[in-house]
């Protein structure tokens, strides 16, 4: 016997092989020299209930595969990672709009202020305003936390204007008319992105915006009565334009109402200066043609302006990229006037000029009254639109 175990004995034949028995098929062990006959049946016996045991092989490993990242399935194609992206947004819209800025009707009740200054009551009705188109276009450009932006809109609208001169003796004039107007506008602003969670984003925005306001006035008439008798008409023709720039700042925000809506809300206060110029020619005859007058005015105005500007859209991502919406906005601000000058010309003053103190005197009291006078503009419009997104980080 070499060794042996719980279960097993190794012995050492004579041949010198080593056989491993199981200790359970050992019936007998002796340790004296066996006799010839014994060590016979030995080892048939051992051939006949014994084998080599013979452990089988290690399994060969199978070669690893390389893990591949698993797929968020819940993921949705219509989420942005608001901080890591880079994409272009597109947008235009289309609708009805008013445009309400001063023009008219701002002198209007600067000269009821000088007529009344003068003893002659004046009264000016408020203007009627009628819808016209409306739109808007731009562009934003994400960069990380960083959007940059280019807006442009457009107001358009038709207003009715009354004014009424009472004079003494029975005398009366009426102007009235109908006009178009139109305000164009274009900004550039830049904003960053100080919140985001699943829901919302808010951006601080600094931007920088040009307003064109234009009036073009052909239809404005006035009948002069005397004694309840038409004396003469007289016929104006206004051209009125209007700069405005400035900064702005505000906040835009963003609120996302599942996968697929969201809500853009963005307010500025807005800080602006600039002039607006407006000339008038005007005829008058009396109805027995014995007085015919031609004369024209020019009138610079130049203003600050402080107000806002609102706007929500509400967006639908019909894809992942192309989304329609409908949305609001409105421009509203209040002038202060920083100084007015006037140039008269007409035929009168030909063979009688006014003298040095009178045009001072006048210059002083317009000015005068045109500081003291509200002026308002105001700008809104209901849109409908589509914008496209391209994805520019890939």
């Amino acid at each position: 016997m070499i060794q042996q175990t719980a279960t097993t004995m190794q012995i050492k034949m004579e041949d010198g092989k080593v056989k491993q028995l199981n200790k359970k098929d050992i019936q007998r062990v002796s340790y004296k020299e066996p006799t010839v006959q014994e060590k016979k049946e030995s080892e048939e016996k051992i051939k006949q209930q014994t084998a080599v045991v013979e452990e089988p092989p290690p399994p060969t490993p199978e070669p690893t595969k390389k893990s591949e990242p698993e797929i968020d399935k819940g993921a949705s194609p219509y989420a942005i990672d608001q901080i890591k992206r880079k994409d272009l947004e597109l947008y235009f819209g289309a609708g009805l709009g008013t445009y309400r800025p001063p023009t008219e009707s701002y002198f209007d009740h600067a000269s009821a202020k000088i007529n009344a200054l003068n003893g002659v009551p004046t009264q000016v009705d408020d203007p009627l305003y009628k819808r016209g188109l409306a739109y808007s276009m731009g562009l934003i450009y994400y960069w990380k936390k960083f959007a940059f932006g280019l807006t442009g809109n457009h107001f358009g609208g038709k207003t009715s204007e009354r004014m009424t001169v009472y004079g003494g003796n029975s005398s009366l004039q009426e102007f009235k008319g109908t006009f178009p107007e139109k305000q164009n506008s274009l900004k550039l602003d830049v904003s960053y992105l100080a919140f985001s969670n699943q829901r919302v984003d808010i951006r601080p925005s600094f931007g920088y915006s040009q307003f064109w306001g234009k009036t073009e006035d052909n239809s404005t008439t006035a009948n002069d009565y005397f004694a309840n008798s038409l004396f003469d008409v007289m016929k104006f023709n206004y051209n009125i334009l209007e700069i405005l720039k400035g900064p702005s700042i505000g906040v835009k925000t963003t609120i996302r109402l599942g996968e697929r809506w969201e809500d853009r809300i963005e307010l500025h206060y807005l800080s602006l200066t600039g002039a607006q110029y407006a000339a008038t020619v005007g005829t008058t005859v009396t109805t027995d043609a014995s007085f015919f007058d031609y004369y024209r005015t020019d009138l610079t105005t130049t203003w600050t302006a402080k107000g806002f500007n609102f706007s929500n859209k509400l967006f639908y991502r019909w894809t992942p990229t192309i989304s329609f919406w409908v949305g609001i906005q409105l421009f509203e601000w209040k002038y202060s006037v920083n100084s007015i000058g006037q140039r008269f010309q007409g035929l009168g003053d030909i063979t009688s000029p006014p003298t040095l103190d009178v045009v001072i005197l006048s210059n002083i009291l317009i000015e005068t009254t045109a500081k003291s006078t509200p002026a308002t503009s105001r700008a809104s419009s209901l849109e409908f639109g589509v914008m496209k997104r391209f994805e520019l980080s890939q």
